[in-house]
Parts: structure tokens; C-alpha cells; sequence
């Protein structure tokens, strides 16, 4: 996946959806059908085993810019660093007993999940490199200026997809914030 990305440099302001993990094919990165006892991917047509399925993180999130809103969503293992596992991980841990203590059921688990999520992102800056600009912006725009290909993100939110997420070099954010 070595696709062409537009850094924009955001401010999280909340969870669009409290699911960050989903299971994933291996070729194609789509969401697989888990059934019984097997695994499917509608797009690609990959097949396997359920307990082999691995997983991606899926972060869906609301951020602003100067005075634009934008729905980010952030795709694969960029996030590992965040959530200090793989998400294949993470799911193992969520699904396994032994892991999680018997007074938690699996809606407070998520709940602390969901919070924990919160905690780390909401209110903090982030740069993300997008991918799909040129849906937004129109094709084979040059411009280094990611926003500046947006002339009409005035009111709406635009829903970006992004496949990395950096926390912002301190001394290079006060720059540009002062």
C-alpha cells in the first residue's frame, strides 16, 4: 500500500464509533464474514480458518483544524504505538477470560476501552497523513497544502481516511501555532 498522502496537522475533538478493531483479510485489508467456522472476504474472495483471522485497527474520529471539521478515519497497525499492542493482539486479550476479571462483562470492558481511547486522544494534536485528498480536492492537485485544495470546507465535515498517525515534534507545533 505505498499511496501518495497530504500531511494535516489536527486537533482530535471526539470518538465517531467506539469499535477500533475489526477482522481483516490478509490480502486485501477489507472487513472478513467470520462464520462458524470459517473466515471470508467479500472483496478478494480469500478464505481461512476463524482462529486464524487477524485483525486492524479501525480509528474513527472528529478533528478540527483553524475552523474546519474533518471525520478521520485511521487504518492499520500506525496505531500499534498507541494502543501498545497489534490489534490482533488486543482482540486475543479482549476475548480471553483468564485476561479480564470476572466482575467485568464484555460491555464494561469496552466501556474502559472506549474511555481509555478518549483519554489518550481527545484534546491532543496530531499530524496525520491522509490518503484520500484527492477525493476531496479534486484530482492531480500539486498544491503542498492540503486545506488550501479544500476550497469549500467551509460548513461541511469531509471524512478523510488516514494510515498514519504522528504525535507533532513539540518545537515544530509552537512554531506554527504562534
Amino acid at each position: 500500500m505505498n499511496k501518495r498522502r497530504k500531511f494535516l496537522l489536527a486537533s482530535v475533538l471526539g470518538l465517531q464509533s467506539s469499535s477500533f478493531i475489526y477482522p481483516a483479510c490478509q490480502k486485501c485489508y477489507s472487513r472478513i464474514i467470520l462464520l462458524s467456522k470459517r473466515s471470508n472476504c467479500p472483496k478478494c474472495g480469500s478464505t481461512g480458518k476463524v482462529e486464524n483471522a487477524s485483525y486492524r485497527y479501525k480509528l474513527s474520529i472528529k478533528v478540527a483544524e483553524s475552523n474546519k471539521l474533518f471525520g478521520i478515519t485511521i487504518f492499520g497497525s500506525c496505531l500499534d504505538a498507541f494502543f501498545g499492542l497489534t490489534a490482533t493482539d488486543l482482540h486475543r486479550y479482549i476475548q480471553d477470560p483468564n485476561e479480564i476479571p470476572e466482575t467485568l462483562s464484555s460491555d464494561a470492558t469496552q466501556n474502559l476501552l472506549t474511555k481509555a481511547v478518549e483519554t489518550c486522544f481527545v484534546g491532543q494534536s496530531f499530524i496525520f497523513g491522509v490518503t484520500n485528498f484527492e477525493n476531496q480536492a479534486g484530482q492531480g492537485s500539486n498544491s503542498n497544502n492540503f486545506l488550501q485544495q479544500c476550497p469549500g470546507l467551509k460548513r461541511e465535515v469531509k471524512a478523510l481516511v488516514a494510515c498514519q498517525i504522528v504525535l507533532p515534534d513539540p518545537e515544530t507545533h509552537d512554531l506554527v501555532n504562534n
